[in-house]
Order: structure tokens, then C-alpha cells, then sequence
């Protein structure tokens, strides 16, 4: 049985949001990067930043389990089971699909009791990515590398996966 795991701080740090976020992430990030300046103490910070929920959700795309199953499963294989958690604690989450291979990123989903799409997020940014239903209408949105990235902008998804392996 295949198994995926995420840190629950990595929950949604590289996710997948509807296009017309655009602007919201970035104005978000350019206030999270001024907080961080802004309280860097040594190797950490002073303060916890918390950023605004986004004003479009995902679910509003209606994409379904099946969708996205039968758009990636080719290229990322389904996980059996996915668990969250820290340290050695580890609990299973029941509405959350996984698929990728083995030691490679990991693209997850959490689903609504109707099986609809209500969050996408990845371990890292993945090429496999384009093949996602409707992602002419999704934006990467990389908290971590603070860049906001329409999947329809092929030149600068291009780039930042280029970026992303030279790290």
C-alpha cells in the first residue's frame, strides 16, 4: 500500500487557486516578504505572519475527484492512503487524494463531502501541473518562493520550474 505524507506546516504553501486570485496573492506576498523584513530575529522571526484567505475559491470551479484522477493518474500515480501530522504523530485524512511517484513531488487534494475539489496544493512545483482540468483557470501560488504564476503563462511556469531545480 502506497502512502503520502505532509507536514502539516506544508499544507498549502504551494497550491493551486482559481486565476482570478491574481492580484490578492500578490499584494499577500508583498506584505508577507514586509513582515518578514520587518521581524527577522537571528534565524527566525519575532512574529507569526497570517495571510488573508483567498476571495475566490476553488470549489467554485466545480472540478470533481474523477476529473482529476483521470487527468494526472497517467503521469502521477494515485497514493492508497494520505496521513498528516508532525514528529511522530500521524493521523490519516480521509478527504484528501495523493498522486505522484515514488520519491517525487506529491500533488494533493482535498475534497468536499460531494467529492468536488475544495484545495490543491503540491509538496513542489511539479511539470505535471499543465495536465490539471481547467488549468488555463488556476495560479500557482508559491508562498515560500512568493510568486504568483497563472498555469496559462507557459513562458514564466517554464521558469520557475527551471529555478525550482537549480535549488
Amino acid at each position: 500500500m502506497r502512502e503520502a505524507y505532509f507536514h502539516e506546516d506544508d499544507e498549502g504553501q504551494v497550491q493551486l487557486l482559481p486565476l482570478d486570485n491574481l492580484q490578492h496573492c500578490q499584494a499577500q506576498m508583498g506584505q508577507q516578504q514586509a513582515f518578514a523584513d520587518a521581524h527577522q530575529s537571528g534565524a527566525g522571526w519575532s512574529e507569526m505572519y497570517v495571510r488573508e484567505a483567498p476571495p475566490s475559491k476553488l470549489v467554485a470551479l466545480g472540478i470533481t475527484a474523477q476529473q482529476l484522477r483521470l487527468a494526472v493518474m497517467e503521469v502521477l500515480p494515485p497514493y492508497d492512503a494520505v496521513f498528516t501530522g508532525y514528529g511522530s504523530y500521524r493521523v490519516e485524512c480521509r478527504k484528501v487524494l495523493a498522486f505522484g511517484r515514488d520519491d517525487t513531488e506529491t500533488l494533493f487534494a482535498g475534497l468536499d463531502e460531494h467529492g468536488i475539489v475544495v484545495e490543491l496544493w503540491c509538496s513542489d512545483g511539479m511539470p505535471e501541473l499543465l495536465r490539471l482540468p481547467l488549468q488555463e483557470q488556476l495560479l500557482l501560488a508559491d508562498w515560500n518562493a512568493g510568486l504568483a504564476c497563472p498555469l496559462s503563462d507557459r513562458e514564466l511556469f517554464a521558469r520557475y520550474l527551471q529555478e525550482y531545480e537549480l535549488d
